[in-house]
């Protein structure tokens, strides 16, 4: 949720939504583009055989998970693959680090589109 309409409007995020926004905003931002930030964001995947992509896109949400969201504890990245068209997925299991509640964001390395699922509900796109 934005600042302004969080100020304005005075609604409040729960630390949840807070997390997940974040963790948007980590995933979803190519690497250099914050240049006072080093290492935020993914690296680009175009020309990459599939192990060297994941290998390097799992090292990068294990740091910037590290570095830039203390809140979320990163218990592990896990490949798969999306139903009936077989494209390569990767889902990030973690849990916040206050509640202990668990959660899995699955992204898709090409497009950078997210979707939450908590353990207890269907997927969220985000």
């Amino acid at each position: 949720m934005s600042f302004l309409y969080r100020k304005f409007l005075g609604r409040e995020d729960s630390p949840l939504e807070d997390v997940l926004c974040n963790l948007g905003n980590l995933l979803r931002a190519k690497r250099g583009a914050a240049s006072f930030l080093p290492g935020f964001g993914l690296s680009e995947t175009g020309f990459r055989t599939a192990e060297e992509m994941l290998s390097q896109l799992g090292a990068e949400i294990r740091e910037n998970i590290r570095l830039y969201e203390p809140r979320v504890e990163l218990m592990e990245i896990e490949e798969d693959y999306e139903g009936d068209s077989g494209r390569l997925r990767l889902v990030v299991h973690c849990r916040l680090r206050s509640s202990s509640e668990p959660l899995s964001v699955v992204l898709d390395p090409h497009s950078r589109a997210l979707s939450v699922q908590r353990r207890d509900q269907p997927e969220e796109e985000g």
